[in-house]
């Protein structure tokens, strides 16, 4: 009969299932799944992810820039403002100076113009870190509606969860 204890996800929910040796001492057991959930939820905070909605700012028949219509709070936590804060501000002027400011703009204008779907990966500095997001784009209108998710963030939840059963492992 198997005895150990670990973690699998269900349905977006973390519970109890293989991978702790039942023969450690409890204390080890409850503080090594403590540990290990405290930080899958802080990996799965940061993983959630983003959307939003923005509209084709044109000038003539040509887009210059794009404006938001929605922002969710995780869209506004990645981007690094307040998402109440970005609706109706223009996409260029929000994100001059970033690296990833043209290449948003190129892939949402060819979004629109071509109407097909686009994603891409791109870096994001935020409160002081750099993380990868996938930007998906698909045209809503004259516009786009983008769903932002970090990458980055689910790797590190990987790698922490690896490396929990590698000491646990080293442990038995």
């Amino acid at each position: 009969m198997d005895r150990s204890i670990g973690i699998h996800a269900a349905q977006g929910q973390l519970s109890p299932r293989r991978w702790l040796d039942a023969r450690a001492p409890a204390s080890v057991v409850e503080h090594s799944l403590q540990s290990l959930g405290m930080r899958l939820r802080a990996a799965h905070e940061l993983a959630r992810p983003g959307f939003m909605a923005l509209r084709a700012v044109r000038r003539g028949d040509c887009i210059v820039d794009f404006a938001w219509n929605f922002v969710s709070t995780a869209a506004g936590r990645i981007l690094g403002h307040n998402a109440v804060d970005l609706y109706g501000k223009r996409l260029r002027l929000v994100l001059a100076g970033q690296d990833s400011n043209e290449a948003l703009f190129e892939q949402y204008r060819s979004v629109v113009e071509r109407g097909t779907a686009s994603a891409t990966k791109l870096v994001h500095r935020t409160h002081g870190g750099r993380d990868i997001y996938r930007h998906g784009a698909v045209r809503v209108g004259d516009g786009v509606a983008v769903t932002l998710i970090n990458v980055s963030a689910a790797h590190r939840a990987h790698m922490l969860g690896l490396e929990l059963r590698a000491q646990q492992l080293r442990r038995l």
